[in-house]
């Protein structure tokens, strides 16, 4: 029997359903509609004869599974349309079930977990106020840091015609981890004092080194493993290196200054010539001027004025009054300010790219690889000779062999160093190409645009222009803007 209905032309299956419809009292006219989504089917009813009297509810649901419609029947609905006799308009008569669905766990903290260097107040101007950067967040013993909420199940839905509808498996999160935490069910306890930060699911307090009013000589030099911050400003002559971050509120004389982590001067450096400030990550200062800045990562700040200043990505001068204006500054990716230069001609060296210097390291690098390698297989054949000899069986012979082999040793732990030198320099190079330098303002009579190995003299204002190299010439642009960051 099933393979016969199976085998039933559409035609065939149309006649069924006229009969069917005839028998049952509802009309040819009557229909049953299914959204696309198949979530809400309608019914319209057209009116019967005199002598069949009322439908059925029974007949209205037979009707309805007779056009696939299986589940979410609205009974009331149904009910009504048969007994008050709703005929010549569509009443919606079932419904699917949405998908509800979960919420994976999650953990609500009560410090910000975020990268909060990132953002320093913008003032109307474009620049920076970095006195609103706070990049140490402090905790007490016994404060709360986190609460865990636990995931919750979502539920099945389905469609009117029976088909269902699976909602997401939720997931649960690891503990938190940290030596320096407690955990009371699904909360979390600081069991110290100090800065915290949040990274790769564990919380870290460390003690911070805190320095309340200004420090000069009479204070000593200054080094902790920690976090450093000094309340007040810094006095010529003094050291301080920090293994992690090192925050200044005050100004920053001719000083040297060290951080394994980031630098935050928030009052900015006059270094006199002779200050020294270097970052393992990256430095931001109200402005920089006489002095020599380096940093791993990116430099930004308001104003950069005599000055030589390194950074491994990004140089970022802020702000409509932002100006470079003498010395000389170096990002591998990219440098951007207002103005470059000013117009008192001063002479300013602007480069963006990787250094000549790399290039001829690499190339002399290539060649101490090749000459090693050239000794290394002579050493190699020399030493495959003497044991084809059994020369190693004698004495002068055995001492030949230990020699060439130690010498052999040597010549390899060359090349490996020669390999992480060299592909520290591609890495470099790699990282510079398609070096950008970026003034929206002025360019000034006076500067020396440099890109990679190319230079190039600015002969006459300039404004509003991206600079970048194109087949070993630098070329203008109009002013695109820094890239963002990766």
């Amino acid at each position: 029997m099933d393979e016969e209905i199976l085998t039933l032309t559409r035609e065939q299956l149309g006649e069924l359903k006229k009969r069917f419809l005839h028998g049952s009292k509802v009309q040819e006219q009557s229909r049953v509609s299914v959204s696309k989504d198949q979530m809400k089917a309608w019914l319209y009813l057209a009116e019967p004869s005199e002598e069949k009297g009322h439908y059925k509810t029974d007949e209205l649901l037979e009707m309805l599974r007779v056009e696939g419609v299986t589940t979410g029947y609205l009974m009331p609905r149904l009910v009504a349309m048969a007994k008050k006799g709703v005929y010549h308009r569509e009443v919606l008569v079932a419904k699917g079930k949405e998908v509800e669905e979960g919420k994976d766990g999650y953990y609500e903290y009560f410090f910000t977990p975020d990268d909060i260097k990132k953002g320093p107040v913008i003032r109307e101007d474009g620049s920076v106020d970095y006195n609103s950067m706070n990049m140490l967040q402090s905790v007490k013993a016994g404060d709360a840091l986190a609460v865990y909420h636990a995931a919750e199940a979502g539920s099945d839905g389905y469609t009117v015609r029976g088909m269902a509808l699976k909602c997401k498996l939720v997931k649960e999160l690891q503990p938190l981890r940290g030596m320096s935490i407690e955990r009371r069910d699904d909360m979390y306890f600081a069991k110290t004092a100090g800065k915290i930060e949040l990274k790769n699911g564990s919380i870290d307090i460390r003690t911070v080194h805190e320095v309340q009013g200004d420090v000069d000589l009479s204070t000593g030099r200054i080094e902790f493993f920690g976090d450093v911050t000094i309340g007040g400003s810094v006095g010529a002559g003094v050291m301080i290196r920090a293994g992690r971050n090192l925050i200044i509120e005050g100004t920053v004389e001719s000083a040297e200054l060290f951080a394994g982590g980031d630098i935050v001067l928030k009052r900015g450096v006059q270094g006199n010539l002779k200050g020294k400030i270097r970052a393992r990550g990256d430095i931001y200062a109200n402005f920089i001027e006489q002095c020599d800045v380096t940093a791993d990562g990116r430099v930004e700040a308001n104003y950069i004025l005599n000055a030589n200043v390194r950074a491994g990505s990004r140089i970022v001068v802020n702000g409509k009054k932002g100006s470079i204006i003498g010395g000389k500054v170096f990002a591998l990716q990219e440098v951007s300010a207002y103005n470059l230069g000013n117009v008192a001609e001063v002479r300013t060296v602007i480069h963006a790219g990787y250094e000549q210097e790399t290039y001829d390291k690499y190339s002399r690098l290539v060649e101490q690889e090749k000459e090693i390698k050239e000794k290394l297989a002579d050493i190699v054949e020399r030493m495959e000779m003497l044991i084809k000899q059994k020369q190693f069986k004698t004495e002068t012979g055995s001492k030949n062999l230990l020699v060439l082999n130690n010498k052999k040793d040597e010549y390899f732990k060359q090349l490996d160093e020669i390999k992480v030198e060299s592909d520290r320099c591609l890495e470099l190079m790699e990282k510079g190409r398609g070096a950008r330098i970026h003034a929206e303002g002025y360019t000034y009579k006076g500067v020396l645009l440099s890109i990679m190995n190319f230079s190039k003299q600015v002969t006459g204002e300039m404004q509003y222009a991206t600079y970048r190299c194109v087949s070993g010439e630098i070329v203008s642009e109009p002013f695109q803007g820094i890239m963002e960051e990766e």
